[in-house]
């Protein structure tokens, strides 16, 4: 499977929300805020899941 520009750009995003999730519940941030960048993150996952297959 070739890896397109939309699904790197993708894959790219996934990776910076995820570590921006963990580094903010490493930091001790609020945690409604962890869960919503947490809950962005698994969206996005799912899109670029999507886009994999598509």
């Amino acid at each position: 499977m070739e890896l397109g520009l939309i699904e790197s750009v993708m894959l790219t995003m996934l990776v910076a929300l995820a570590g921006t999730a963990l580094l903010a519940w490493r930091l001790g941030n609020d945690r409604r805020d962890v869960g919503l960048l947490t809950a962005l993150a698994t969206l996005w996952g799912a899109a670029t899941a999507a886009a994999f297959t598509w």
